[in-house]
């Protein structure tokens, strides 16, 4: 077996979604459903539904006036926006801990992705893109690919970091050259067995070559490579890969982002980084890494 096909085999010991996210998913795409329907999935689980009020009632999410029930969340919030919160809570028990190789503390990679979920959004919304829900959702899990890559790419450290010196090639066209996979395509792996939308799969995917998307999800595509790279480049959530991705220039220009809107949305971001970061707790059974990885 190659080493690729050890990294995606190792995609299957991640946990999947839990039955709610998929419950959500399901109703969410049914356009009869009731708030009704949708409050009773949530209700069942009395942890969830007090982190969904809490959720609902913070600074970045949250309503001007105090929101008391499930279903008047749902009202007022929207289901897309009720589907974020639920998805957060779900992978938070991945991502908050140490992720081994890419040298990040329990809290890096649940930096960097809230807060490319959130500067995603925000970027959207000051650029009046439309048809942008699934934003916050594919910054959340773009990064994903990393959970799996770890011990990986731990083993293989040295190869990675000397090829980089030598060739000068990003962190992950090192990675792919050396383990035959980057954790972005391994990410879109993983989103797509969560049978996630395709849209989210492939921001996932191509989120270091934005170039290389397909027309129809381009924009989103796009807007996650530069909300990437914009809180890489603020230091939020860095590892050892840090700085050594390439910005593509040309997503930019196909988003008309420039220095103005970048510093507008790093104000907004910081807002939302102080009220959502500490908000989630782990608590997962089992492996304390998420994943089991062979030992060579």
């Amino acid at each position: 077996m190659t080493e690729k096909q050890t990294i995606l085999a190792a995609i299957k010991t991640v946990p999947s979604l839990p039955s709610v996210v998929i419950k959500l998913r399901k109703y969410l795409n049914n356009p009869d459903v009731s708030f009704e329907e949708l409050a009773q999935v949530i209700q069942v689980d009395p942890g969830l539904t007090a982190n969904i009020l809490q959720l609902a009632n913070s600074a970045y999410f949250g309503w001007s006036q105090t929101i008391k029930t499930v279903k008047e969340a749902i009202t007022r919030l929207g289901t897309n926006r009720i589907f974020q919160m639920v998805l957060c809570m779900s992978v938070a028990p991945l991502v908050r801990k140490p992720i081994r190789g890419y040298d990040t503390d329990a809290e890096g990679l649940w930096n960097h992705s809230i807060s490319v979920a959130i500067c995603a959004e925000q970027m959207a919304l000051t650029l009046g893109l439309e048809d942008m829900e699934a934003a916050f959702t594919a910054g959340l899990l773009h990064d994903m690919g990393k959970v799996v890559m770890g011990t990986f790419v731990e083993i293989d450290d040295e190869p990675i970091k000397e090829i980089m010196r030598t060739d000068g090639l990003s962190f992950n066209d090192a990675e792919k050259m050396v383990m035959g996979i980057d954790h972005a395509e391994v990410a879109g792996e993983l989103l797509k067995a969560w049978n996630l939308p395709a849209d989210v799969v492939e921001a996932a995917c191509c989120h270091h070559c934005p170039s290389k998307a397909s027309p129809e999800h381009q924009q989103l595509v796009d807007l996650i490579h530069l909300a990437d790279v914009l809180c890489i480049n603020v230091g939020w959530g860095m590892g050892s890969d840090g700085l050594q991705y390439r910005l593509d220039e040309k997503a930019s220009l196909r988003l008309g982002v420039g220095s103005g809107v970048a510093e507008d949305v790093i104000l907004k971001v910081m807002m939302g980084m102080d009220d959502l970061k500490d908000m989630f707790n782990p608590s997962m059974e089992g492996d304390p890494n998420g994943v089991k990885h062979p030992t060579r």
